[in-house]
């Protein structure tokens, strides 16, 4: 699906991203983890093709990313950034429709409409169709940016995988909802979506991925392939904290607790 090359950005002096590889199937979940200003933003937004790297190479579904037109590319790929700012009024319908754009020219069709309540009755937000969006809370607001990208990623089959970014997506929301979101986005993976999400809560990432890359300094140091395989080590290499790994009581993965 999306195959990422030894890829580096370089502003001014500094490498914010340094020879990162990696790659992400269809129907495979991945979840980006790290510090602050380890790169995992900038690096997901050259998965996104918004940035060029400054060295290496991305390729989606097998040609470069950076060949992709930009209308074509909506079709294909969704994101949810960790800032997304409008200046004008909408409501939250109309931000939520944003997401069908690349799929009808003037006006929406009968099946947009259809699309877009089914996601907003997913997230739980069909009653804020009308509200203003700058009237949102932070975490509504998240959930409203979700039911956009779930419009945007519509329909899938096995021949038009679809890849699906989500920057830091549960930042501002309350437990239920973090799973909610998360649930959703990994019910994708079972229609052949490939999601990448940056998170920061490692319990969050053990529960929903099916592989782990570990971020530090722009690079990747550590790949956690199977999710049972997580050590205090790693997390004190990756984020200098002491760690205690448990086993859950439904022996359903491990648990990390913080001293």
């Amino acid at each position: 699906m999306i195959d990422v090359q030894n890829v580096s950005l370089i502003m001014g002096k500094s490498f914010l991203v340094k020879e990162v590889s990696l790659m992400i199937r269809a129907g495979e979940f991945v979840v980006i983890m790290g510090p602050n200003g380890a790169g995992k933003s900038t690096l997901l937004k050259m998965m996104s093709g918004t940035m060029l790297p400054t060295t290496g190479n991305i390729f989606f579904k097998g040609e470069k990313l950076s060949g992709y037109k930009t209308e074509v590319l909506a079709r294909h790929r969704a994101v949810v950034s960790q800032h997304y700012h409008i200046s004008f009024p909408l409501s939250v319908r109309e931000m939520v429709m944003m997401g069908r754009y690349p799929y009808f020219k003037n006006h929406p069709l009968a099946m947009d409409e259809v699309i877009v309540d089914e996601q907003m009755d997913k997230m739980e937000i069909s009653h804020l169709q009308d509200r203003n969006y700058h009237t949102l809370s932070g975490g509504e607001a998240q959930k409203v940016h979700m039911s956009r990208v779930l419009a945007q990623i519509g329909d899938t089959s096995v021949t038009q995988q679809k890849l699906l970014l989500l920057d830091e997506p549960v930042s501002h929301l309350d437990i239920k909802y973090q799973h909610q979101l998360l649930q959703e986005a990994k019910l994708l993976c079972h229609k052949q979506v490939a999601v990448a999400a940056v998170l920061h809560d490692v319990n969050l990432a053990l529960k929903y991925a099916d592989k782990i890359f570990f971020m530090k300094g722009g690079h990747i140091i550590r790949t956690l392939s199977k999710n049972e395989h997580i050590t205090a080590q790693i997390l004190k290499e990756v984020f200098d904290i002491n760690a205690a790994i448990f086993d859950m009581p439904d022996g359903q993965g491990k648990f990390v607790s913080y001293y």
